[in-house]
Protein backbone atom coordinates (compact mmCIF):
# COMPACT_ATOMS: atom_id res chain seq x y z
CA UNK A 1 0.00 0.00 0.00
CA UNK A 2 2.86 2.41 0.93
CA UNK A 3 4.48 1.32 -2.35
CA UNK A 4 1.80 2.55 -4.36
CA UNK A 5 1.48 5.67 -2.72
CA UNK A 6 4.75 6.73 -2.95
CA UNK A 7 4.14 5.25 -7.04
CA UNK A 8 1.37 7.90 -7.28
CA UNK A 9 2.91 10.59 -5.55
CA UNK A 10 5.93 10.11 -7.56
CA UNK A 11 4.07 10.16 -10.77
CA UNK A 12 2.07 13.33 -9.88
CA UNK A 13 5.02 15.22 -9.38
CA UNK A 14 6.77 13.92 -12.51
CA UNK A 15 3.09 14.86 -14.69
CA UNK A 16 3.13 18.45 -13.06
CA UNK A 17 7.03 19.25 -13.58
CA UNK A 18 6.70 17.80 -17.13
CA UNK A 19 3.37 20.18 -17.65
CA UNK A 20 4.84 23.36 -16.48
CA UNK A 21 8.12 22.41 -18.14
CA UNK A 22 6.37 22.60 -21.49
CA UNK A 23 4.28 25.56 -21.52
CA UNK A 24 6.72 27.58 -20.56
CA UNK A 25 9.26 26.09 -23.54
CA UNK A 26 6.39 25.95 -26.13
CA UNK A 27 4.28 28.90 -24.52
CA UNK A 28 6.79 31.47 -23.28
CA UNK A 29 9.63 30.07 -25.18
CA UNK A 30 12.12 29.68 -22.67
CA UNK A 31 15.08 28.22 -23.83
CA UNK A 32 16.86 24.46 -23.75
CA UNK A 33 20.33 24.83 -24.08
CA UNK A 34 22.31 27.74 -22.48
CA UNK A 35 23.28 30.05 -25.81
CA UNK A 36 26.57 30.51 -26.80
CA UNK A 37 26.71 33.74 -28.73
CA UNK A 38 25.33 36.23 -25.71
CA UNK A 39 25.03 39.44 -27.18
CA UNK A 40 22.63 41.10 -24.53
CA UNK A 41 23.81 41.32 -20.78
CA UNK A 42 21.78 42.04 -17.22
CA UNK A 43 24.01 44.67 -15.18
CA UNK A 44 22.49 46.24 -12.38
CA UNK A 45 23.90 48.12 -9.39
CA UNK A 46 22.89 47.42 -6.15
CA UNK A 47 23.43 50.28 -2.94
CA UNK A 48 23.33 49.38 0.37
CA UNK A 49 22.41 52.29 2.52
CA UNK A 50 22.96 52.70 6.10
CA UNK A 51 21.34 55.86 7.78
CA UNK A 52 23.24 58.47 9.22
CA UNK A 53 22.72 60.53 12.15
CA UNK A 54 19.44 62.35 12.95
CA UNK A 55 19.16 66.14 12.45
CA UNK A 56 17.66 68.75 14.86
CA UNK A 57 14.08 67.86 13.43
CA UNK A 58 14.40 64.31 14.25
CA UNK A 59 14.83 63.43 10.02
CA UNK A 60 18.35 61.48 8.45
CA UNK A 61 17.53 62.68 5.10
CA UNK A 62 20.07 61.82 2.13
CA UNK A 63 20.98 62.10 -1.38
CA UNK A 64 22.83 60.02 -3.74
CA UNK A 65 23.91 60.67 -6.79
CA UNK A 66 24.85 57.46 -9.18
CA UNK A 67 26.38 57.83 -12.14
CA UNK A 68 24.81 55.31 -14.70
CA UNK A 69 25.59 53.97 -18.18
CA UNK A 70 25.21 56.21 -21.22
CA UNK A 71 21.84 54.88 -23.22
CA UNK A 72 24.07 54.33 -26.40
CA UNK A 73 27.65 53.95 -27.32
CA UNK A 74 29.66 52.67 -30.91
CA UNK A 75 29.13 49.19 -29.45
CA UNK A 76 26.27 48.47 -27.13
CA UNK A 77 22.79 50.48 -26.48
CA UNK A 78 20.74 49.89 -23.30
CA UNK A 79 16.97 48.67 -24.54
CA UNK A 80 15.48 48.93 -20.82
CA UNK A 81 16.36 49.85 -17.29
CA UNK A 82 14.56 50.68 -14.11
CA UNK A 83 14.84 51.82 -10.60
CA UNK A 84 13.79 49.77 -7.48
CA UNK A 85 13.93 52.84 -4.68
CA UNK A 86 10.65 52.72 -2.68
CA UNK A 87 10.17 55.80 -1.43
CA UNK A 88 12.73 57.90 -3.10
CA UNK A 89 12.72 60.76 -5.47
CA UNK A 90 14.27 60.05 -8.40
CA UNK A 91 16.20 62.30 -11.31
CA UNK A 92 18.23 61.86 -14.17
CA UNK A 93 20.62 64.16 -15.71
CA UNK A 94 22.56 63.99 -18.80
CA UNK A 95 25.75 66.23 -19.76
CA UNK A 96 26.24 66.56 -23.08
CA UNK A 97 29.65 68.04 -22.48
CA UNK A 98 31.20 64.82 -21.10
CA UNK A 99 28.63 62.26 -21.84
CA UNK A 100 27.64 61.09 -18.41
CA UNK A 101 24.32 60.41 -17.31
CA UNK A 102 23.87 60.37 -13.76
CA UNK A 103 20.71 59.72 -10.96
CA UNK A 104 19.88 61.32 -8.11
CA UNK A 105 17.67 60.08 -5.00
CA UNK A 106 16.75 61.48 -2.10
CA UNK A 107 14.61 60.75 0.74
CA UNK A 108 13.89 62.63 3.58
CA UNK A 109 13.57 59.81 5.76
CA UNK A 110 16.10 56.96 5.67
CA UNK A 111 15.12 53.71 7.39
CA UNK A 112 18.28 52.04 9.08
CA UNK A 113 19.35 50.06 6.34
CA UNK A 114 17.64 50.50 2.71
CA UNK A 115 18.72 49.32 -0.99
CA UNK A 116 18.23 50.89 -3.81
CA UNK A 117 18.78 48.86 -7.28
CA UNK A 118 19.45 50.16 -10.50
CA UNK A 119 19.17 47.50 -13.42
CA UNK A 120 19.81 47.77 -17.33
CA UNK A 121 19.35 45.38 -20.11
CA UNK A 122 22.37 46.03 -22.51
CA UNK A 123 22.15 45.16 -26.03
CA UNK A 124 25.42 44.17 -27.81
CA UNK A 125 25.07 45.80 -31.49
CA UNK A 126 24.99 43.95 -35.03
CA UNK A 127 27.93 46.16 -36.33
CA UNK A 128 30.01 48.70 -34.19
CA UNK A 129 28.13 52.37 -34.65
CA UNK A 130 30.36 55.00 -36.28
CA UNK A 131 31.94 57.20 -33.55
CA UNK A 132 31.08 60.72 -34.43
CA UNK A 133 33.99 62.88 -33.85
CA UNK A 134 34.05 66.37 -31.99
CA UNK A 135 33.91 69.52 -34.07
CA UNK A 136 36.54 70.79 -32.15
CA UNK A 137 39.73 69.07 -30.84
CA UNK A 138 39.21 68.48 -27.24
CA UNK A 139 41.53 71.19 -24.85
CA UNK A 140 44.46 70.18 -22.92
CA UNK A 141 44.06 70.86 -19.04
CA UNK A 142 46.59 68.71 -17.59
CA UNK A 143 49.40 70.78 -15.24
CA UNK A 144 51.84 68.54 -16.61
CA UNK A 145 51.25 70.61 -20.12
CA UNK A 146 53.81 72.59 -21.33
CA UNK A 147 51.28 75.59 -21.47
CA UNK A 148 49.85 75.09 -18.22
CA UNK A 149 52.87 74.19 -15.78
CA UNK A 150 53.14 76.47 -12.82
CA UNK A 151 55.55 79.84 -13.52
CA UNK A 152 55.82 80.42 -9.52
CA UNK A 153 58.15 78.27 -7.27
CA UNK A 154 60.84 76.07 -8.33
CA UNK A 155 60.69 76.62 -12.09
CA UNK A 156 59.79 73.20 -14.58
CA UNK A 157 63.09 73.15 -15.74
CA UNK A 158 64.78 72.66 -12.36
CA UNK A 159 62.15 70.67 -10.47
CA UNK A 160 63.23 66.56 -10.74
CA UNK A 161 59.29 65.83 -11.44
CA UNK A 162 59.56 67.72 -14.36
CA UNK A 163 62.63 67.06 -15.82
CA UNK A 164 61.75 63.16 -15.37
CA UNK A 165 58.57 64.32 -17.28
CA UNK A 166 60.39 66.05 -20.53
CA UNK A 167 62.82 63.36 -20.80
CA UNK A 168 60.60 60.56 -21.29
CA UNK A 169 58.37 63.08 -23.81
CA UNK A 170 61.58 63.91 -25.79
CA UNK A 171 62.55 59.97 -25.88
CA UNK A 172 59.38 58.63 -26.94
CA UNK A 173 58.80 61.70 -29.56
CA UNK A 174 62.26 60.76 -30.61
CA UNK A 175 61.38 57.09 -31.47
CA UNK A 176 57.87 58.12 -32.79
CA UNK A 177 56.07 59.88 -35.69
CA UNK A 178 53.13 60.78 -34.80
CA UNK A 179 50.55 61.33 -32.11
CA UNK A 180 49.30 57.24 -32.44
CA UNK A 181 53.07 56.29 -32.62
CA UNK A 182 54.28 58.82 -29.53
CA UNK A 183 51.17 56.85 -27.23
CA UNK A 184 52.44 53.56 -28.35
CA UNK A 185 56.05 54.52 -27.02
CA UNK A 186 54.45 56.34 -24.28
CA UNK A 187 52.94 52.88 -23.17
CA UNK A 188 56.51 50.83 -24.15
CA UNK A 189 59.00 53.19 -21.66
CA UNK A 190 56.24 52.55 -19.02
CA UNK A 191 56.30 49.08 -19.35
CA UNK A 192 60.26 49.07 -18.81
CA UNK A 193 60.86 48.01 -15.43
CA UNK A 194 64.13 49.95 -13.60
CA UNK A 195 63.36 53.43 -15.09
CA UNK A 196 64.75 55.72 -12.86
CA UNK A 197 62.57 58.34 -13.93
CA UNK A 198 59.40 56.88 -13.80
CA UNK A 199 60.31 55.80 -10.51
CA UNK A 200 60.64 60.01 -9.64
CA UNK A 201 57.39 60.56 -11.28
CA UNK A 202 55.42 57.95 -8.88
CA UNK A 203 57.03 58.66 -5.94
CA UNK A 204 56.16 62.67 -6.57
CA UNK A 205 52.46 62.07 -7.27
CA UNK A 206 52.65 58.84 -5.45
CA UNK A 207 50.94 57.05 -8.04
CA UNK A 208 51.90 53.48 -6.83
CA UNK A 209 52.68 52.07 -9.82
CA UNK A 210 49.53 53.32 -11.53
CA UNK A 211 49.97 52.56 -15.67
CA UNK A 212 46.92 54.84 -16.68
CA UNK A 213 47.64 58.02 -14.71
CA UNK A 214 51.29 57.36 -15.33
CA UNK A 215 50.43 57.53 -19.18
CA UNK A 216 47.63 59.85 -19.53
CA UNK A 217 50.98 62.48 -17.62
CA UNK A 218 53.01 61.82 -20.30
CA UNK A 219 50.42 62.07 -23.36
CA UNK A 220 49.08 64.96 -22.16
CA UNK A 221 52.57 66.21 -21.85
CA UNK A 222 52.70 66.24 -25.42
CA UNK A 223 49.90 68.46 -25.69
CA UNK A 224 47.34 65.27 -26.53
CA UNK A 225 44.14 65.21 -25.08
CA UNK A 226 42.89 61.87 -23.09
CA UNK A 227 40.48 60.83 -20.70
CA UNK A 228 39.44 58.58 -17.99
CA UNK A 229 36.74 55.96 -18.93
CA UNK A 230 35.45 53.43 -16.33
CA UNK A 231 33.27 50.44 -17.05
CA UNK A 232 32.62 46.91 -16.87
CA UNK A 233 34.02 44.00 -18.85
CA UNK A 234 31.09 42.18 -19.72
CA UNK A 235 32.55 38.35 -19.83
CA UNK A 236 30.50 35.45 -17.78
CA UNK A 237 28.50 35.77 -14.91
CA UNK A 238 30.23 38.35 -12.08
CA UNK A 239 29.10 39.08 -8.71
CA UNK A 240 30.55 41.97 -7.48
CA UNK A 241 32.47 42.57 -10.32
CA UNK A 242 35.47 45.11 -10.21
CA UNK A 243 35.16 48.33 -12.61
CA UNK A 244 37.54 48.54 -15.10
CA UNK A 245 39.48 51.73 -16.01
CA UNK A 246 40.98 52.76 -18.65
CA UNK A 247 42.04 55.65 -21.27
CA UNK A 248 40.69 57.55 -24.51
CA UNK A 249 43.15 59.22 -26.30
CA UNK A 250 42.22 62.19 -28.93
CA UNK A 251 44.22 60.98 -32.12
CA UNK A 252 43.83 61.16 -35.63
CA UNK A 253 40.74 63.39 -34.80
CA UNK A 254 38.79 61.07 -32.84
CA UNK A 255 38.44 59.75 -29.10
CA UNK A 256 40.32 56.05 -29.61
CA UNK A 257 40.46 53.94 -26.23
CA UNK A 258 43.29 51.97 -25.05
CA UNK A 259 42.76 48.57 -23.79
CA UNK A 260 43.89 48.18 -19.97
CA UNK A 261 45.05 44.40 -20.34
CA UNK A 262 47.53 45.33 -23.52
CA UNK A 263 47.91 48.56 -23.39
CA UNK A 264 47.30 48.90 -27.74
CA UNK A 265 44.85 50.78 -29.61
CA UNK A 266 41.25 49.42 -29.30
CA UNK A 267 39.16 47.73 -26.78
CA UNK A 268 39.68 43.79 -27.32
CA UNK A 269 37.15 42.14 -24.59
CA UNK A 270 33.44 43.53 -24.60
CA UNK A 271 33.57 46.52 -22.21
CA UNK A 272 30.62 48.68 -21.60
CA UNK A 273 31.50 52.38 -20.64
CA UNK A 274 29.89 53.40 -17.39
CA UNK A 275 31.11 56.89 -17.44
CA UNK A 276 33.79 59.23 -18.27
CA UNK A 277 36.50 61.28 -15.89
CA UNK A 278 37.83 60.91 -12.42
CA UNK A 279 34.93 61.03 -10.36
CA UNK A 280 33.83 58.34 -7.91
CA UNK A 281 31.06 56.31 -8.75
CA UNK A 282 28.81 57.59 -6.52
CA UNK A 283 28.65 60.44 -4.30
CA UNK A 284 26.26 60.31 -1.10
CA UNK A 285 24.83 63.21 1.68
CA UNK A 286 23.29 62.04 4.91
CA UNK A 287 24.67 58.58 4.99
CA UNK A 288 26.42 56.76 7.48
CA UNK A 289 27.23 54.23 4.73
CA UNK A 290 26.86 53.11 1.36
CA UNK A 291 27.85 50.44 -0.37
CA UNK A 292 27.56 49.75 -4.16
CA UNK A 293 28.25 46.26 -5.68
CA UNK A 294 27.69 45.89 -9.45
CA UNK A 295 26.61 42.57 -10.69
CA UNK A 296 26.53 41.23 -14.39
CA UNK A 297 24.89 38.29 -16.20
CA UNK A 298 25.17 36.72 -19.23
CA UNK A 299 21.11 36.69 -20.98
CA UNK A 300 19.60 33.33 -22.28
CA UNK A 301 17.42 34.59 -24.60
CA UNK A 302 15.75 37.38 -26.52
CA UNK A 303 12.36 36.39 -26.03
CA UNK A 304 12.45 35.51 -22.41
CA UNK A 305 14.52 38.88 -21.83
CA UNK A 306 11.66 41.00 -23.45
CA UNK A 307 9.20 39.33 -21.17
CA UNK A 308 10.91 39.86 -18.03
CA UNK A 309 12.05 43.18 -18.61
CA UNK A 310 8.26 44.83 -19.83
CA UNK A 311 7.76 46.79 -16.72
CA UNK A 312 3.76 46.82 -15.59
CA UNK A 313 3.42 43.87 -18.22
CA UNK A 314 4.11 40.56 -16.75
CA UNK A 315 1.05 38.87 -17.10
CA UNK A 316 1.82 35.35 -16.50
CA UNK A 317 2.50 34.27 -12.74
CA UNK A 318 5.49 31.34 -14.13
CA UNK A 319 7.29 34.68 -15.55
CA UNK A 320 6.63 37.09 -12.31
CA UNK A 321 7.78 33.78 -10.22
CA UNK A 322 10.72 33.11 -12.21
CA UNK A 323 14.06 33.36 -10.92
CA UNK A 324 15.04 35.85 -13.37
CA UNK A 325 13.37 38.33 -11.45
CA UNK A 326 15.15 38.34 -8.43
CA UNK A 327 18.53 40.63 -7.76
CA UNK A 328 21.57 39.05 -9.55
CA UNK A 329 23.49 38.61 -6.45
CA UNK A 330 20.52 36.23 -5.46
CA UNK A 331 20.27 34.37 -8.90
CA UNK A 332 23.99 33.63 -9.28
CA UNK A 333 23.15 32.11 -5.52
CA UNK A 334 20.52 30.28 -6.74
CA UNK A 335 22.52 28.85 -9.67
CA UNK A 336 24.49 26.97 -7.21
CA UNK A 337 21.89 26.01 -4.59
CA UNK A 338 19.52 24.45 -7.16
CA UNK A 339 22.14 21.83 -8.54
CA UNK A 340 22.75 20.65 -4.61
CA UNK A 341 19.34 18.08 -5.40
CA UNK A 342 20.74 17.14 -8.52
CA UNK A 343 23.84 15.83 -6.29
CA UNK A 344 22.04 14.40 -4.02
CA UNK A 345 19.98 12.41 -6.42
CA UNK A 346 23.28 11.21 -7.92
CA UNK A 347 24.54 9.88 -3.83
CA UNK A 348 21.10 8.18 -3.62
CA UNK A 349 21.80 6.23 -7.33
CA UNK A 350 25.42 5.38 -6.35
CA UNK A 351 24.74 4.14 -2.60
CA UNK A 352 21.01 2.72 -3.21
CA UNK A 353 21.13 0.86 -6.60
CA UNK A 354 25.25 0.89 -7.18
CA UNK A 355 26.06 -0.05 -3.86
CA UNK A 356 29.18 2.10 -3.39
CA UNK A 357 29.88 3.29 0.18
CA UNK A 358 30.24 6.12 1.24
CA UNK A 359 30.59 8.76 4.63
CA UNK A 360 26.94 9.90 4.31
CA UNK A 361 24.98 11.62 1.90
CA UNK A 362 25.73 15.31 1.93
CA UNK A 363 29.53 14.93 2.42
CA UNK A 364 29.85 13.99 -1.16
CA UNK A 365 28.01 16.96 -2.51
CA UNK A 366 29.75 19.22 -0.51
CA UNK A 367 33.17 18.05 -1.48
CA UNK A 368 31.53 18.38 -5.19
CA UNK A 369 30.43 22.13 -4.56
CA UNK A 370 33.98 22.99 -3.34
CA UNK A 371 35.78 21.21 -6.62
CA UNK A 372 33.40 23.75 -8.18
CA UNK A 373 35.28 26.68 -6.98
CA UNK A 374 39.08 25.32 -6.80
CA UNK A 375 38.60 22.98 -9.70
CA UNK A 376 38.70 19.42 -10.15
CA UNK A 377 42.51 18.65 -10.25
CA UNK A 378 43.20 21.05 -7.55
CA UNK A 379 40.26 20.00 -5.28
CA UNK A 380 41.23 16.57 -5.51
CA UNK A 381 44.78 17.41 -4.37
CA UNK A 382 43.63 19.05 -1.54
CA UNK A 383 41.28 16.84 -0.63
CA UNK A 384 43.70 13.88 -0.31
CA UNK A 385 46.52 16.48 1.18
CA UNK A 386 44.11 17.76 3.92
CA UNK A 387 42.87 14.11 4.68
CA UNK A 388 46.14 12.90 4.99
CA UNK A 389 47.83 15.28 7.42
CA UNK A 390 44.39 15.35 9.62
CA UNK A 391 44.38 11.77 9.84
CA UNK A 392 47.75 11.94 11.49
CA UNK A 393 47.33 14.61 13.32
CA UNK A 394 44.10 12.64 14.63
CA UNK A 395 46.16 9.94 15.28
CA UNK A 396 48.52 11.69 17.38
CA UNK A 397 45.60 12.84 19.63
CA UNK A 398 44.25 9.41 20.19
CA UNK A 399 46.59 8.70 22.03
CA UNK A 400 46.44 11.75 24.40
CA UNK A 401 42.82 10.32 25.17
CA UNK A 402 40.98 13.64 24.55
CA UNK A 403 37.16 13.66 25.00
CA UNK A 404 35.12 13.78 21.36
CA UNK A 405 34.33 17.13 21.81
CA UNK A 406 37.36 18.87 22.36
CA UNK A 407 38.98 16.67 20.07
CA UNK A 408 37.11 17.18 17.21
CA UNK A 409 37.51 20.97 18.25
CA UNK A 410 41.52 20.52 18.30
CA UNK A 411 41.23 18.40 14.99
CA UNK A 412 39.28 21.58 13.28
CA UNK A 413 41.82 24.01 14.44
CA UNK A 414 44.52 21.30 12.78
CA UNK A 415 42.33 21.43 9.19
CA UNK A 416 42.55 25.24 9.55
CA UNK A 417 45.78 25.17 10.03
CA UNK A 418 46.66 23.50 7.56
CA UNK A 419 44.97 25.64 4.87
CA UNK A 420 46.16 28.50 5.84
CA UNK A 421 49.77 26.92 4.90
CA UNK A 422 48.31 25.57 1.68
CA UNK A 423 46.95 28.76 0.85
CA UNK A 424 49.75 30.51 1.23
CA UNK A 425 52.25 28.30 -0.39
CA UNK A 426 49.68 28.41 -3.11
CA UNK A 427 50.15 31.96 -3.05
CA UNK A 428 54.16 32.20 -3.35
CA UNK A 429 53.97 29.63 -6.26
CA UNK A 430 51.22 31.55 -8.00
CA UNK A 431 49.08 28.57 -8.30
CA UNK A 432 45.30 29.63 -8.97
CA UNK A 433 43.70 26.92 -6.26
CA UNK A 434 45.17 28.92 -2.86
CA UNK A 435 42.85 31.89 -3.75
CA UNK A 436 39.28 29.79 -3.51
CA UNK A 437 40.40 27.31 -1.02
CA UNK A 438 38.48 29.22 1.58
CA UNK A 439 35.53 28.01 0.59
CA UNK A 440 36.65 24.54 1.22
CA UNK A 441 34.04 22.84 3.38
CA UNK A 442 35.82 22.92 6.62
CA UNK A 443 34.09 21.64 9.20
CA UNK A 444 33.26 18.56 6.55
CA UNK A 445 36.55 17.52 6.10
CA UNK A 446 36.83 17.60 9.85
CA UNK A 447 33.96 15.30 10.40
CA UNK A 448 35.49 13.09 7.31
CA UNK A 449 38.76 12.76 8.85
CA UNK A 450 36.70 11.93 12.69
CA UNK A 451 34.68 9.32 10.84
CA UNK A 452 37.85 7.75 8.75
CA UNK A 453 39.51 7.24 11.92
CA UNK A 454 36.78 5.92 13.72
CA UNK A 455 36.15 3.33 11.24
CA UNK A 456 39.90 2.63 11.08
CA UNK A 457 39.61 1.81 14.59
CA UNK A 458 36.90 -0.68 14.58
CA UNK A 459 36.73 -2.55 10.69
CA UNK A 460 40.70 -1.50 9.83
CA UNK A 461 42.11 0.52 7.57
CA UNK A 462 41.04 -1.66 3.99
CA UNK A 463 37.30 -1.00 4.79
CA UNK A 464 38.29 3.02 5.52
CA UNK A 465 40.12 3.42 2.48
CA UNK A 466 37.59 1.66 0.44
CA UNK A 467 34.73 4.12 2.02
CA UNK A 468 36.80 6.92 1.22
CA UNK A 469 37.86 6.37 -2.06
CA UNK A 470 33.83 5.45 -2.36
CA UNK A 471 33.58 9.00 -1.17
CA UNK A 472 35.72 10.67 -3.35
CA UNK A 473 34.75 8.98 -6.48
CA UNK A 474 31.36 10.00 -5.64
CA UNK A 475 32.33 13.67 -4.90
CA UNK A 476 33.44 13.80 -8.79
CA UNK A 477 30.69 12.05 -10.55
CA UNK A 478 28.23 14.60 -8.66
CA UNK A 479 31.11 17.24 -9.44
CA UNK A 480 30.89 16.07 -13.66
CA UNK A 481 27.52 17.13 -13.38
CA UNK A 482 26.75 20.01 -11.03
CA UNK A 483 29.41 21.27 -13.00
CA UNK A 484 27.57 20.51 -16.40
CA UNK A 485 26.44 24.42 -18.18
CA UNK A 486 23.72 22.68 -19.31
CA UNK A 487 22.27 21.30 -16.33
CA UNK A 488 22.59 24.67 -14.49
CA UNK A 489 20.83 26.48 -17.60
CA UNK A 490 18.04 23.87 -17.25
CA UNK A 491 17.37 23.53 -13.43
CA UNK A 492 17.32 27.37 -13.24
CA UNK A 493 15.55 28.32 -15.79
CA UNK A 494 13.40 25.48 -15.54
CA UNK A 495 13.22 24.99 -11.41
CA UNK A 496 10.09 22.65 -12.02
CA UNK A 497 12.69 19.20 -12.82
CA UNK A 498 13.54 19.40 -9.48
CA UNK A 499 9.97 17.46 -8.80
CA UNK A 500 11.61 14.96 -11.13
CA UNK A 501 14.69 14.69 -8.88
CA UNK A 502 12.18 14.72 -5.68
CA UNK A 503 10.08 11.79 -7.37
CA UNK A 504 13.33 9.62 -8.54
CA UNK A 505 14.36 9.91 -4.47
CA UNK A 506 10.93 8.75 -3.39
CA UNK A 507 10.69 5.72 -5.98
CA UNK A 508 14.65 4.84 -4.88
CA UNK A 509 13.64 4.84 -0.95
CA UNK A 510 11.16 1.93 -1.61
CA UNK A 511 13.61 -0.30 -3.34
CA UNK A 512 14.89 -3.10 -1.03
CA UNK A 513 16.18 -5.07 -3.85
CA UNK A 514 19.93 -6.23 -4.30
CA UNK A 515 22.58 -3.43 -4.96
CA UNK A 516 24.68 -3.66 -8.07
CA UNK A 517 27.79 -4.48 -6.63
CA UNK A 518 26.09 -7.26 -4.61
CA UNK A 519 25.37 -9.53 -7.53
CA UNK A 520 29.27 -9.89 -8.02
CA UNK A 521 29.83 -10.23 -4.17
CA UNK A 522 27.56 -13.20 -4.39
CA UNK A 523 28.50 -14.78 -7.65
CA UNK A 524 30.75 -16.60 -6.33
CA UNK A 525 28.03 -18.43 -4.37
CA UNK A 526 25.83 -18.59 -6.70
CA UNK A 527 27.86 -20.25 -9.31
CA UNK A 528 28.42 -22.58 -6.58
CA UNK A 529 25.33 -23.33 -5.92
CA UNK A 530 24.53 -24.11 -9.62
CA UNK A 531 27.13 -26.41 -9.24
CA UNK A 532 25.63 -28.22 -6.48
CA UNK A 533 22.67 -28.36 -8.20
CA UNK A 534 24.10 -30.14 -11.05
CA UNK A 535 25.88 -32.63 -8.87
Amino acid sequence: MRTLHVLILSVVLTLTALGVFYYKYARLEFPLTPDKTYNSWYVEARMNLTAGWRNAKGENPATIQLHLPPSSSNRFAIVEEKFVASGFGEEIDADPADGNRTATFSKRQIDRNEAVFYGALVYELDSPAEIVPPKERPAVTSPFAPGNRPQSGVGPQQDPLFIAIDALVEEARARSADERTYVREIFRLIRKSGDDRLAVISDNLQLRNDVARLAQILIEANNIPTRTVHGVHLTSDQRNTRLQTWLDVFVEGKWQSIDPENFRFGLQGKYLVWWYGDDALYTADGLRKLDVIVSVRQNTDKALTRAIWKSGEIADVLLKFSFYNLPLESQLLFQVLLMIPVGGLIIAVLRQIIGVKTFGTFMPVLVALAFRETGLISGIALFVTIVALGLLVRAYFARLQLLLVPRLASVLTVVVLILSMVAMVANNMNLVMGLSISLFPIVILTMTIERISLMWDEYGAKTAMKTSLGSLASAIISYSLMSNETLNHLFFAFPELLLIVLSCTLLMGRYNGYKLTEYFRFKALQMELERNKKA
